[in-house]
């Protein structure tokens, strides 16, 4: 019986009116949804080649590859917001992308490029990268070449493009085809345990932090338990020179032709430490193979001078600030390239003074960039009166140094707290010599061996392997960050400070009738261990959540978000929860 209520009967009128607005309403939905996918996933425009008629840059271009991006970032993939502010902030300052073929002719037939080349690359032959970056290359009009393995070509991993998606890719003028070879295969494994597997597919290890000591395929001999070859020289050339035939055989079945460039897995590694007769049948099949190859991957900048078979691509990593990425594009280039640093909100750039890097500012947010080995240093132009009441998050890297400085105008006094690789320090400068107030050890903070970097893929003898896990449980991963609030109560001369609520100190401090000078900075610092694969001598100093009250005198508050902005900012969440469950699942 259909219900009913105490005065009259059930309106099924209204209930069926009811279902047709709510099926009008899904029907509006998933028509909007499937617009804005296809927005994002299919490629609805085509790149426009510049004219090489005005171009006159004879020295060289920058060289950089991104290794994949997601939608909100991770420890090996670049967000897609950041993505876009690095590759939009080189377009404005007059970076335009050249091709494989430009930077042929660049080195053979020496023809000059744009004023500000840059070569833009992917690695792996992924799909989100390929996603979330197309909407960044039509806007700015910039080409890409995304390097593939040829056996991902042939399998139903929807992780990596397939060839049908690669030549739509190809078609649209956006990308060009690379190679980083046939197979992703380690060989010469041995766990931290000194257990020896021999040779696995990459994917055969879901969690690769079991893996201590390894290779790639073409890299080196295979080996046994003891590190000892187990093939011939002969047997050897004929393993690497089968892999390289495959690559050329799935390239022409595939594409009808070979790509240009090449990127070996992995870098670093030829005309370094490879063994010389891997070398030689590695470099044998590559300039049989390819025109070009980007064997390097720590440097920025190539010059007119580098051989083509050994050229540079910076793969940037995905935690770099913009700034970052610009410092290290400058002193890899030796300041070839006039580069301008993102400043942020003008109004409050303003206010401080940078010495030894560069700083973005933002009301709730500020980034500081330090020169190679230097310590950046930002002081605030108005000195804080006697009586005021500082917040701020520490955001920086745990392995090296922030800090804040409260000097009195006089500099008869300065005090200083340093939040370094877990540890929090406060010093007293005065007449000449310097007291340790506090030292304190931290909460320790939750960390994993996928937060490393390390070196693996190498050659290693039998003792190395022996060795154990390189995981030294005193030092951090590069890639870990801070996440510490500090305030610093100052009334007349009564200081408090406290890390995260709890007190580190509170006494009596020089009083000064004129006031204090506040800077804030920070430095890369050295770690006892050499296991991860690069040291990066840039530091990002980051504060976050800032706030200063002195008197009536707010400064650096983050402002309420309003609830149309809440609700936008929850609806973008959504619908990037979506697209990354399309990417993942199709």
């Amino acid at each position: 019986m259909p219900p009913k209520t105490a005065d009259k009967p059930y309106n099924w009128k209204r209930k069926n009116r009811r279902k047709k607005v709510k099926v009008v309403l899904q029907l509006l939905v998933i028509s909007f949804m499937f617009v804005m996918i296809a927005r994002s996933i299919f490629i609805l425009s085509s790149y426009e080649a510049l004219s090489e008629g005005e171009f006159t840059n004879t020295e060289g271009f920058i060289s950089l590859s991104y290794f994949g991006v997601d939608r909100t970032g991770s420890t090996n993939h670049i967000s897609n917001d950041e993505l876009n502010r690095h590759l939009t902030l080189l377009k404005e300052q007059g970076f335009e992308t050249i091709s494989q073929q430009q930077v042929i002719d660049f080195y053979q037939k020496r023809k000059p490029l744009p004023e500000k080349a840059l070569f833009l690359s992917f690695e792996d032959g992924r799909t989100d990268s390929s996603i979330f970056t197309q909407k960044i290359l039509e806007k700015l009009n910039y080409q890409a070449t995304m390097f593939t393995y040829t056996e991902k070509l042939q399998t139903k991993d929807s992780k990596f493009l397939k060839p049908s998606h690669l030549k739509s890719m190809m078609k649209s003028g956006y990308w060009e085809l690379g190679s980083n070879g046939h197979r992703l295969e380690y060989i010469n494994i041995f766990d931290k345990e000194g257990q020896y597997y021999g040779e696995m597919e990459e994917n055969a290890w879901p969690n690769k932090t079991l893996i201590e000591y390894y290779n790639h395929y073409l890299m080196d001999y295979l080996r046994d338990e003891y590190s000892i070859s187990k093939e011939t020289r002969h047997e050897m050339e004929q393993r690497i020179k089968a892999d390289y035939e495959s690559m050329e055989e799935s390239y022409l079945q595939y594409f009808g032709e070979m790509p240009k460039s090449y990127a070996i897995m992995h870098a670093n590694s030829m005309y370094n430490n490879m063994d010389s007769s891997v070398e030689a049948i590695n470099e044998e099949m590559i300039e049989k193979l390819y025109a070009l190859h980007f064997n390097r991957d720590v440097h920025a900048f190539n010059n007119s001078e580098e051989d083509i078979y050994n050229l540079n691509r910076l793969q940037v990593a995905p935690h770099w600030p913009v700034n970052h990425l610009l410092m290290k594009m400058k002193y890899d280039s030796s300041s070839f390239f006039s580069l301008n640093f993102e400043r942020g909100t003008e109004e409050v750039a303003d206010m401080w003074q940078v010495e030894n890097g560069v700083g973005e500012f933002q009301y709730q947010k500020m980034i500081l960039t330090s020169e190679p080995n230097e310590e950046v240093k930002a002081t605030l132009e108005s000195p804080l009166p006697n009586t005021f009441n500082i917040s701020l998050q520490l955001s920086g890297a745990v392995v090296g140094k922030q800090m804040v400085s409260l000097q009195s105008l006089d500099e008869k006094t300065e005090l200083t707290v340093i939040l370094q690789q877990n540890k929090i320090y406060g010093y007293l400068s005065a007449k000449g010599t310097e007291q340790l107030l506090f030292e304190e050890s931290l909460d320790e903070i939750a960390w994993s061996g996928e937060d490393y970097s390390f070196h693996k893929a190498t050659h290693y003898d039998y003792i190395e392997t022996q060795a154990g896990s390189r995981i030294n449980q005193d030092d951090y991963p590069s890639t870990l960050m801070n996440n510490r609030k500090i305030t610093l109560k100052m009334d007349e001369d009564q200081l408090q400070i406290k890390m995260d609520a709890i007190p580190l100190y509170e006494g009596e401090f020089s009083s000064s009738t004129k006031g204090y000078t506040l800077s804030l900075g920070g430095e890369f610092i050295q770690q006892e261990t050499s296991s991860e694969q690069y040291v990066d001598t840039i530091y990002d100093s980051i504060f976050e959540q800032i706030e200063m009250e002195a008197g009536e005198n707010v400064q650096y508050i983050e402002p309420t978000k309003s609830k149309t902005s809440f609700y936008q900012h929850k609806i973008s969440q959504w619908f990037s929860k979506l697209i990354d469950f399309f990417v993942q699942e199709f």
